[in-house]
């Protein structure tokens, strides 16, 4: 029996609605075994150097279609993480991934339920996605890595709009009603704003290019609660003014040449904030490539750079970082890979990024040392994934 028929008996135990549609089972697992050094102090689960055996965005998942006449398509997905390395209480299973129902046809795609917000846009330049050294934890958007506000890689009850490929040019649009509701905020009943994104994006001839922007509506959220030491105190307890809003801007780009791909990718996260001198900006790049030493071998490398925040158009020094990232990858099977990855983050004095979080089992900001300056974490890497 194959895993489409297994999957459609499986989807009509426990998702009745879905019985009659053509259903397939999907999923990754994704393991690794890293060596942590350069952290200062503790996390919740112990020390955060040394080894760790880490699951890395593993997945279960259905998905299927089914032919609803007129020339359209009902379409749904359910998705969940799966703690490999075991879990809370002995389950197995972790956080909601990207879930939705929704309507295909020649107009293109809509779909509704928990869609990607900073994932749309993080793995445009990203050659480390899931792996210590993962790109999306500089170029997700946000503020000083994990000091201030970070922008999640999902949000609940978003509704999205995904045209059909024109000449390699695909439209993408989604709208949240109410963003403090879907990102699980306090509640503010005098500013339910909601939120957008807008992409554009081209990939085709081995050209790929791409435009995104959010619109996080944030009016009444405390975009920093001024407790993460080290942090410049004029950064802490600033909060949105009435209308404010937090906007992503990424632009990215790059070519594939057959046997590499390079590609090159800028972000800017700006708040408006309670007062005109208290708007947070930060600018983001990121360079990479991937090149193939044969049929089942490959090398990566990249660089992000995270400059300076500034306050009300002034420079906060030494709140910025950088971080190195090569890798090797060698196809066992079609789906199964073994591969080693290294990265070392260098933070300025007030920066917390890390290149341990974001789709890879993060271990938390990197802590400051007992002089008051930003640790400079690294990490080492050998990992499995397998796809089915």
């Amino acid at each position: 029996m194959n895993k489409k028929l297994i999957a459609i008996a499986v989807a009509a135990a426990l998702v009745p609605a879905a019985a009659m549609a053509e259903v397939t089972v999907y999923g990754r697992g994704h393991l690794s075994v890293d060596a942590y050094s350069g952290n200062s102090g503790d996390s919740a689960t112990g020390t955060k150097n040394g080894l760790n055996l880490t699951s890395n965005s593993s997945r279960l998942g259905f998905k299927g279609a089914e032919d609803l006449g007129g020339g359209l398509k009902g379409v749904f997905q359910f998705e969940t993480s799966v703690d490999v390395q075991g879990g809370s209480n002995q389950s197995m299973f972790g956080g909601q991934r990207d879930t939705y129902l929704g309507v295909a046809g020649g107009f293109g795609t809509v779909i509704a339920g928990r869609l990607p917000l900073a994932n749309q846009w993080a793995y445009d330049a990203n050659f480390f996605g899931d792996k210590v050294g993962d790109a999306a934890e500089f170029a997700g958007g946000g503020f000083g890595g994990n000091g201030l506000l970070g922008v999640p890689g999902r949000v609940n009850r978003a509704i999205a709009y995904v045209s059909p490929s024109l000449g390699g040019v695909t439209v993408l649009a989604a709208f949240v009603p109410n963003t403090q509701q879907s990102l699980g905020l306090v509640q503010d009943s005098a500013n339910k704003q909601a939120s957008y994104t807008l992409r554009g994006s081209y990939d085709s001839n081995g050209i790929f290019a791409a435009a995104s922007i959010a619109n996080i509506g944030v009016a009444g959220v405390t975009i920093s609660d001024g407790t993460t030491a080290g942090i410049p105190a004029a950064l802490g307890a600033i909060t949105a003014a009435k209308d404010g809003k937090v906007t992503i801007t990424s632009l990215a780009g790059g070519y594939d040449f057959g046997m590499g791909n390079v590609r090159a990718q800028w972000v800017q996260s700006k708040a408006d904030a309670a007062a005109a001198t208290a708007e947070v900006k930060q600018t983001v790049i990121v360079v990479g490539g991937k090149f193939k030493l044969g049929d089942d071998d490959s090398i990566s490398a990249q660089y992000a750079k995270a400059g300076d925040l500034s306050l009300g158009g002034a420079t906060v020094a030494k709140t910025g970082a950088s971080m190195l990232a090569i890798g090797y990858d060698h196809a066992m099977t079609k789906d199964t890979t073994v591969y080693v990855a290294f990265a070392k983050v260098s933070n300025d004095d007030n920066g917390q990024f890390t290149g341990t979080d974001y789709g890879h089992g993060g271990i938390g900001a990197p802590g400051f040392d007992a002089s008051g300056k930003a640790a400079s974490p690294s990490a080492l890497s050998v990992g499995l994934t397998r796809n089915f």
